[in-house]
């Protein structure tokens, strides 16, 4: 029973959005699966609604039971339970502070927090808000907005403050090509910030994850390993929420 069910998990874990039917024969090939068996265990699941067969061309795809089930995860979901875990395991890795930030308007707003253990370390509040346009955590978060809402923010910033909006509008583009932001004293002198989008479903910005702390601390090899945990651990966040590259 327990094979029958590695196997079916095998089959069901070939489908991707770039694979979205698959018939027999692939299926067979691609697992090494006698044919008898791949046709048992897609009759099963297209039994119980889980696979849907195209009578027609002979291809199946997912059934309509996992757009159910996954309904039901993501009405469950709550973005800061999820990331907790993995950011106190970013701070136990890097020992700096990690925050987790979302956009309000034209502010970023730290929504949780895991504090650095070292006696100098990067403080922030939960609940505080800051301009957006200065500092990693909020321009990392105007960076990954869609066209039509970053212009929309970008408006409200340019009506509230006296900055350069084309200088900002540039240093946006850069953080999105390289799918981070980094800034050092920008906010608070002495002090630096990482931060990197977390994605949900269809890649829609849900949040930001910040690492900080004082720029003592930092040189070209360590910002190099701060980035690479920090960019993993927010995948691993996204994949949680629904986002898959």
């Amino acid at each position: 029973m327990i094979k029958s069910m590695e196997k079916m998990i095998e089959i069901l874990s070939l489908y991707s959005s770039d694979c979205t039917q698959l018939s027999i024969k692939e299926i067979q090939d691609e697992l090494n699966m006698p044919k008898s068996t791949v046709f048992r265990i897609l009759n099963t699941l297209e039994a119980h609604g889980y696979i849907h067969k195209n009578d027609d061309t002979h291809l199946y795809a997912l059934g309509y039971q996992f757009f159910r089930l996954g309904s039901i995860y993501q009405s469950n979901l709550d973005y800061r339970r999820v990331a907790l875990p993995e950011m106190k395991k970013l701070m136990e890795d890097t020992k700096e502070t990690v925050e987790l930030n979302i956009l309000d308007g034209s502010s970023r707003v730290c929504i949780e927090k895991i504090d650095s253990p070292l006696d100098v370390r990067s403080f922030v509040r939960v609940g505080e808000r800051k301009q957006a346009y200065l500092g990693a955590s909020g321009k990392v978060l105007l960076a990954f907005l869609s066209d039509e809402e970053q212009q929309i923010v970008l408006k409200q910033i340019q009506s509230e403050e006296k900055i350069n909006i084309k200088k900002l509008k540039d240093e946006l583009v850069e953080i999105r090509s390289n799918g981070y932001a980094f800034t050092q004293g920008e906010r608070i002198v002495g002090s630096f910030a990482i931060a990197t989008p977390i994605l949900g479903v269809n890649g829609t910005l849900v949040a930001g994850l910040t690492i900080a702390g004082p720029l003592q601390r930092l040189s070209e090899e360590r910002i190099s390993v701060l980035k690479t945990e920090l960019i993993k651990t927010a995948k691993t966040i996204s994949n949680y929420l629904g986002y898959f590259e």
